[in-house]
């Protein structure tokens, strides 16, 4: 029996035919789990339920300073701080003196440290004292909005 040339000749069982139908089974598979995947995938996706919930943790977002003057706006470690939104709050701490400089702290304050949220005290260095005011709205303590919601 003879064997065509060509085409027809590799799929003979010839050198080059014992490599080429191992192939072609090898790619006729690969074909079957890629259509296989996307039929069950999409049956699978459809009618599955999460077991998880959609929603996520809400958090406050606050403005976070750690030095700040009304003149310069902030010097040192300007950024955004997240605390969960049950219980916590936006801070502003004041520090001044009696020549009216004001030197301001914003953060975020979870539940746990909330005593710290409206008192005036005295300062550790002689001549100054400390104010810090909360707020509980996003961005509240914000320079930009902090005279509407820390007046």
């Amino acid at each position: 029996m003879r064997f065509m040339p060509g085409a027809a000749g590799s799929w003979s069982l010839g050198a080059r035919g014992l490599r080429s139908a191992p192939q072609a089974l090898y790619l006729g598979l690969l074909t079957e789990l890629v259509m296989m995947s996307l039929v069950f995938g999409k049956i699978a996706s459809v009618n599955q339920n999460p077991s998880y919930p959609t929603q996520f943790p809400k958090y406050l977002r606050c403005y976070r300073c750690l030095l700040e003057t009304e003149e310069l706006g902030c010097l040192l470690g300007s950024d955004i701080c997240l605390v969960p939104l049950l219980g916590s709050s936006c801070i502003t701490l004041h520090i001044k003196n009696s020549s009216g400089s004001d030197i301001m702290v914003s953060d975020c304050r979870s539940k746990e440290q909330m005593s710290d949220c409206s008192y005036t005290h005295t300062s550790p260095v002689s001549g100054f004292w400390m104010f810090s005011q909360c707020c509980f709205l996003n961005f509240c303590n914000d320079p930009q909005k902090r005279s509407v919601y820390l007046s």
